[in-house]
């Protein structure tokens, strides 16, 4: 299988993605929200869109579902708790359901928090490198906020017990492209974190058409919401003691929501 990412660099930083399988010549489309540019794309790969995913409710992931359907004929499948919120569905999904990829397949997992009905899709490119579309959930360098229909102490448990055991070389695949932004907050409570700094100086130095994609690794390293046991974040976060990790999670994300 083949993850190809569509870097729409709008307002939004939307990234749309096809998950492509080449034996068979057919793709699934996560959460377009340029209907052209993936369809396009789509034709520019040679092949069909048979799939249309959503990771959640939100317009701007699941607001173009009918469009592609007129568009390619495809199936759209989405988080079965979003079932009550968007029409149209084909296919509800919930956690640990396959979706077929031609002679591949992803899996699906249920990761709340951004919203309570958020999903992500693993699987494995080609090599054997696992990979995750995150959606709205994990960002590279950091996580999805809570104001539309999320709960942050859900997303701290989905975040520490789905993410963080993730094995180191699993590709990180968002819905949109922060991660620029998200190390200079990173860098605003941690400024002593040295992977950061040099990940961000090297952003600086590239024209930002291609988005650098993490591993989790690297977000083991760089994301504060994955670095809550940090001495240093600790303690410019100035938490009254004891502090526990649910604690420091929700702090900084209470921080990023203001920052």
């Amino acid at each position: 299988m083949r993850v190809v990412p569509i870097p729409l660099r709008n307002a939004f930083d939307h990234v749309n993605y096809l998950l492509v399988c080449d034996a068979a010549k057919v793709a699934i489309a996560v959460d377009p929200y340029d209907v052209e540019r993936v369809a396009g794309e789509a034709t520019a790969q040679g092949v069909t869109i048979t799939s249309v995913v959503n990771t959640h409710e939100h317009w701007d992931h699941a607001g173009k579902n009918a469009e592609m359907k007129a568009r390619t004929g495809a199936a759209v499948m989405a988080p079965r708790a979003a079932a009550g919120t968007l029409e149209g569905l084909d296919r509800l999904l919930v956690d640990g359901d396959m979706i077929s990829v031609g002679a591949d397949s992803v899996t699906v997992r249920a990761v709340p928090g951004h919203t309570m009905a958020s999903i992500a899709i693993f699987g494995e490119e080609e090599g054997g490198i696992p990979f995750v579309i995150s959606g709205d959930t994990l960002f590279g360098a950091g996580v999805g906020n809570c104001g539309y229909g999320g709960h942050a102490p859900t997303l701290q448990e989905t975040i520490s017990g789905v993410f963080a055991s993730l094995a180191d070389e699993t590709r990180v695949y968002p819905g949109h492209d922060y991660l620029k932004r998200n190390l200079a907050f990173t860098l605003s409570i941690e400024p002593g974190n040295a992977a950061a700094c040099a990940l961000a100086s090297a952003l600086e130095s590239t024209d930002g058409t291609a988005p650098h994609f993490t591993t989790i690794g690297e977000e083991r390293a760089i994301n504060l919401f994955l670095r809550t046991g940090s001495h240093e974040v600790r303690t410019n976060l100035e938490l009254p003691a004891p502090a526990n990790d649910s604690d420091v999670f929700l702090a900084i994300r209470k921080r990023r929501d203001h920052w």
